[in-house]
């Protein structure tokens, strides 16, 4: 969906800001209380955006769907702009090809172990190599769960 550019002294409630952005107005709420977007200004009570919000909400979503987590996108709009701003989306970047860069990898050990593993010629699991060499492995480390996290 094209995100429409407002003009900067637009006054937009909750729900333009939602429909401009393709955001649930909850998902906007939440990025107000995680301190993504700052807080809006109120007329009558109502929360009243300007259309700088529809840019900030384009770049949260961008990095999202790049990976990265809240607290990168919170450090990418409190870096000053210029030349720091370009050094801090670097960063960012060159980390998430680091982590991109492991889950291909991985997926392509599955992969291959997959492929290999599939017409395997084993009597009994016993005597599968691939188990055997599993066995072999120190066992992973524990994760507790917490709440809707592992830790």
């Amino acid at each position: 969906m094209a995100v429409a550019r407002m003009p900067r002294n637009a006054s937009l409630s909750i729900g333009e800001v939602a429909a401009a952005t393709g955001l649930r107005a909850s998902a906007i709420r939440y990025y107000e209380e995680a301190g993504i977007l700052p807080k809006p200004d109120r007329v009558s009570g109502r929360r009243r955006y300007d259309g700088d919000t529809v840019d900030r909400i384009t770049l949260i979503r961008f990095c999202r769907r790049l990976g990265m987590s809240l607290a990168d996108v919170r450090g990418l709009l409190a870096a000053p702009g210029g030349s720091r701003a370009k050094d801090r989306w670097r960063e960012l970047v060159d980390g998430k090809l680091v982590e991109i860069g492991g889950l291909i990898k991985a997926a392509q050990g599955v992969e291959r172990i997959l492929r290999e593993s599939r017409d395997c010629d084993c009597v009994t699991l016993a005597s599968c190599s691939f188990l055997i060499d599993e066995r072999a492995k120190p066992p992973p480390p524990r994760r507790r769960l917490t709440g809707f996290r592992e830790v």
